[in-house]
C-alpha cells in the first residue's frame, strides 16, 4: 500500500467511490460466528501512525500551497497600500467639504428661501433670449456693413462686437433690481435672527456704490445712443432715412430689451442659493470621483482574491487530512486477523486507533 499524498475526491466523485467500495466489502470467514474485538493489548499501529501523520502533513501543505497562490494578489494589494492611504486621506477631506457644502446650502435655503423673487425658469429664460438679442443686433450691423462693401469677416468681427455692446449695455438692469430689493429686505441689524445675522450683507445694505450704478447706468445710456446713431449713419447711407431710423430704433431696442431681461432675471438671493448648491453639487461629484478611485477597487480585490484563495485551500487541507484519516481505518478494516473487526464493547467512540495530535501522545 504507497504511503504518497493522495488528491481530495470531489463531493459527487467521493459518493460514488464510497458506494462502489461498501459493495465490495466482504467480511472474512472464520471458523467461529461472529466478529473478533479489537486485541486489548494492542494499541496504535504503525500503519495507523503513518497515515495519521500523512493527515497532519495534507492540512499543513495544502495552507502553504493557498499561501503560495495567494502570493500574487498579497502583493498587489501591498502595492497599492500607500496609493490607497493617500486617496482615503483626499477622500476623507473632500468629504468633510461635502457635508459642509450641502450644509451650507440646506442652511441658506431654509432661512432665505422666503425672500426669493425670482420665477423658476427665469434664468433659463435669460440665458435662452440674451443671446438673441446680441446675434439679432449683430445680424443687422453685418448685413449692412457687407452691403456697404466691407470684407464679409471683418464685418462680422465689427458686428458681432456691436452687437455684444447693445446686449451689455442692458446689464445695468440686474443693479437696479438688486438695489430695488436690497432696500425691500432691508431691517434693522437688531432684529435679525442667530441664523439670519450669517447672511447680514442682504439684510443690512448701505449706499454705498449707488454712484457707480448711476454711472454705469448713465453709460450704458451713452451706449444705446451711440449704437442707434451709428446704425442710422449706417443705413441711411446705404438705403434711406427711413431705412436708417428704423434699424437705429431696432438696435436701441434690443440695448432696452437687454436691460429689461436682465432686470426681470436680477435675484440676488437666488443667484446665492444658485451658487451654493452648485458648490454642493461639484463637492458631491468630487467626492464620488474620488471614491470610485481604481485604488481602492484594484486593492479590494487582491485582498478577496487573496482571502478566498487561502480559504479554498484551507478547506482543502482539511479534507485532505480527513481523507488520509478514512486511510488509516481502511488498514484496519482489511486486516482483521491482526486488529480484528471492531472496538470492543465500551469503546466504540474509537479510543484505540484514535488519531495522534500533532507533538503530543495519542
Amino acid at each position: 500500500m504507497g504511503t504518497g499524498t493522495t488528491r481530495p475526491l470531489l463531493p459527487r466523485a467521493f459518493v460514488n467511490a464510497a458506494a462502489e467500495e461498501a459493495n465490495a466489502v466482504v467480511l472474512p470467514r472464520l471458523d467461529e460466528v461472529g466478529g473478533h474485538p479489537r486485541p486489548s493489548g494492542i494499541g496504535v499501529t504503525y500503519a495507523e501512525q503513518e497515515f495519521h501523520t500523512l493527515a497532519d502533513e495534507q492540512e499543513l501543505i495544502w495552507p502553504a500551497e493557498g499561501e503560495r497562490a495567494a502570493r500574487s494578489f498579497h502583493v498587489r494589494a501591498r502595492g497599492l497600500d500607500r496609493l490607497a492611504a493617500a486617496t482615503e486621506v483626499l477622500l476623507s477631506v473632500q468629504e468633510h467639504e461635502m457635508r459642509q457644502a450641502r450644509s451650507d446650502y440646506q442652511h441658506a435655503s431654509w432661512v432665505l428661501a422666503p425672500y426669493v423673487r425670482r420665477e423658476p425658469w427665469a434664468k433659463l429664460r435669460y440665458w435662452v433670449c440674451w443671446p438673441v438679442l446680441w446675434l439679432g443686433d449683430t445680424a443687422g450691423v453685418w448685413s449692412a456693413a457687407v452691403i456697404n462693401g466691407d470684407v464679409p469677416y471683418i464685418a462680422f468681427g465689427q458686428s458681432l462686437a456691436s452687437g455684444l455692446a447693445a446686449a451689455c449695455a442692458g446689464l445695468v438692469g440686474a443693479e437696479l433690481k438688486c438695489i430695488r430689493m436690497a432696500r425691500a429686505r432691508h431691517r434693522d441689524p437688531e432684529s435679525l435672527s442667530e441664523d439670519e445675522q450669517r447672511y447680514m450683507r442682504l439684510f443690512t445694505p448701505t449706499d454705498e456704490g449707488h454712484g457707480i450704478v448711476k454711472l454705469v447706468a448713465c453709460l450704458s445710456l451713452v451706449v444705446v445712443a451711440l449704437l442707434a446713431v451709428g446704425i442710422f449713419s449706417l443705413r441711411a447711407g446705404i438705403e434711406s432715412s427711413a431705412s436708417g431710423l428704423t434699424f437705429g430704433l431696432l438696435a436701441a431696442a434690443t440695448a432696452i430689451g437687454s436691460g429689461l431681461l436682465g432686470y426681470s432675471a436680477a435675484d440676488e438671493v437666488a443667484d446665492l442659493l444658485a451658487a451654493m448648491e452648485k458648490r454642493a453639487q461639484k463637492a458631491e461629484q468630487r467626492y464620488l470621483k474620488l471614491a470610485k478611485s481604481p485604488a481602492f477597487r484594484r486593492s479590494a480585490r487582491a485582498e478577496e482574491a487573496a482571502r478566498s484563495i487561502r480559504d479554498e485551500y484551507h478547506l482543502r487541507g482539511q479534507a485532505a487530512g480527513k481523507r488520509a484519516e478514512s486511510l488509516a481505518w481502511r488498514v484496519q478494516r482489511r486486516n482483521p486477523q491482526v486488529l480484528g473487526h471492531g472496538h470492543p464493547v465500551g469503546e466504540q467512540g474509537g479510543v484505540i486507533g484514535r488519531r495522534s495530535r500533532r507533538g503530543g501522545g495519542s
